[in-house]
């Protein structure tokens, strides 16, 4: 049986539609085969702002309250274009911190890693990145593997990476695999036509390596890495 028990998915103004919700989808998948079994998971999708958060594409979702003081077993930080905002939340940051410094776990993916990044708890440990931020994040100091893996889950740390939207479903399963065991992992998967793609590769701390193109990520990088990761 699982610690985690409690979940967060945090919005804020312009996340990403497939970073947010592609992984609460499936965490609420998991809460209900769950509760089949008479164990519970409670997974929140919320904001400090409250009510509606618009996405950077446009739809409004309605979401839970979340207050400073709250606290859950696993915060999960998407991306988006929102995410270079967030990344200056003096909010938002100091909920990441709290979160580390008590020993629960905190994930992200694409841009929400730059946000888990500026809340300083990935001083000194070796993380997965978005092509886009590679390059600005070892810029600020960033220790980014190389090359780079699709996600990457750190037990000791209590830390899961991953990169941009396309590793959000297998990673969010490699994750699981992780905090729920190999059996509610691979349900999963296999419901979601995620195994049968990915194969083995879901069951692994750390991702397949992503064969990046240098001269397109070089153009991505140069156009966009300061809109996800701005100046201070």
């Amino acid at each position: 049986m699982s610690d985690i028990k409690k979940v967060l998915f945090l919005a804020f103004p312009n996340v990403g539609e497939q970073d947010l919700l592609a992984p609460w989808e499936l965490f609420k998948a998991l809460a209900y085969d769950l509760s089949q079994q008479d164990e519970t998971l409670e997974v929140v999708l919320g904001s400090f702002e409250g009510g509606t958060v618009t996405t950077h594409m446009g739809a409004q979702l309605q979401t839970e309250k979340v207050s400073p003081e709250d606290r859950y077993d696993l915060v999960y930080v998407p991306g988006g274009i929102g995410g270079g905002a967030a990344s200056h939340d003096p909010q938002i940051l100091d909920f990441i911190r709290a979160h580390h410094d008590e020993d629960r776990w905190v994930a992200a993916n694409c841009a929400g890693v730059g946000v888990v990044f500026r809340s300083g708890i990935l001083d000194g440990t070796r993380f997965q990145a978005a092509a886009v931020l590679g390059r600005r994040l070892k810029e600020l100091g960033a220790d980014v593997a190389e090359p780079r893996r699709a996600w990457s889950v750190l037990p000791e740390a209590k830390v899961f990476t991953a990169g941009g939207a396309a590793t959000v479903h297998p990673s969010t399963i490699a994750l699981v695999n992780h905090l729920f065991g190999e059996d509610r992992a691979r349900a999963l998967a296999g419901t979601w036509d995620t195994l049968p793609l990915h194969g083995e590769s879901l069951f692994a701390l750390e991702g397949p390596v992503s064969n990046d193109n240098a001269a397109f990520v070089e153009g991505l990088r140069d156009g966009m890495e300061k809109v996800f990761l701005p100046e201070n």
